[in-house]
């Protein structure tokens, strides 16, 4: 761990963009690369969370940083790998593909996943092929590219939508959620619908629940991040 090394933290704004200071130097990425950032309210929640560090500075507590960081350092260097591989999770989305048993956790998956997919053909005009059990199935041939538009070039907006993708197992949820059909909480309800559901009927043990309040509290943070995205 790193002591903290600084006394003072703040958000400044230059002709181009926005930024953060620590001590009045201005903050790097991990690659010391200029860290200049799209808005004011992107600035501040960082600020927010290199000023709440204690004696260590601890990462694992500084999600939007390590996002922002992401972004710059990786996703600039690989966005169409980066949007390639947003672009795949909708392939084989968690939502399309729905268990065949009890009926009791179908029914509760196509009341609550269905609409969502609804939404996204209203939309973005995306259809998807909706299965039962694991075998693969195919997908519209034209989804790939109306994925790959949306998704856009902002590296800042793909680092999100990239890292929602893997934390809600769904691109879909992911577009919900950063557009704002749906909270954080019901993003972390529908993501893991199966996992509550089996807990709902048979309980759950301290390392499940630790690992879903993790998960939870990750959700929260990408829903701050892409709501300080939003100019």
């Amino acid at each position: 761990m790193v002591k903290r090394f600084y006394t003072s933290v703040k958000a400044g704004q230059t002709e181009t963009g926005y930024f953060v200071a620590l001590d009045d130097r201005r903050l790097k990425t991990p690659a010391k690369r200029d860290l200049d950032l799209p808005t004011q309210a992107l600035a501040t929640a960082l600020a927010e969370e290199w000023d709440a560090q204690d004696e260590e500075i601890l990462p694992a507590s500084m999600p939007v940083m390590r996002l922002v960081a992401t972004a710059i350092d990786r996703v600039g260097d690989a966005l169409d790998a980066t949007v390639a591989s947003f672009v795949e999770y909708a392939g084989s989305d968690m939502l399309l593909y729905r268990a065949e048993a009890p009926p009791k956790l179908v029914k509760h998956q196509d009341e609550n996943w269905s609409p969502v997919l609804a939404w996204a053909k209203g939309r973005f005009d995306l259809a998807f092929t909706v299965t039962s059990g694991v075998l693969p199935v195919d997908q519209p041939a034209n989804n790939a590219a109306r994925l790959t538009k949306i998704a856009g070039r902002d590296v800042f907006r793909v680092s999100g939508l990239a890292h929602g993708a893997a934390l809600l197992g769904s691109a879909i949820l992911t577009l919900a959620l950063e557009s704002g059909e749906i909270s954080a909480e019901r993003a972390y309800a529908l993501s893991n619908l199966d996992a509550l559901f089996q807990i709902d009927e048979w309980g759950a043990d301290a390392e499940a629940m630790e690992r879903l309040e993790q998960i939870a509290l990750d959700i929260q943070a990408l829903n701050r991040y892409f709501s300080a995205l939003k100019p």
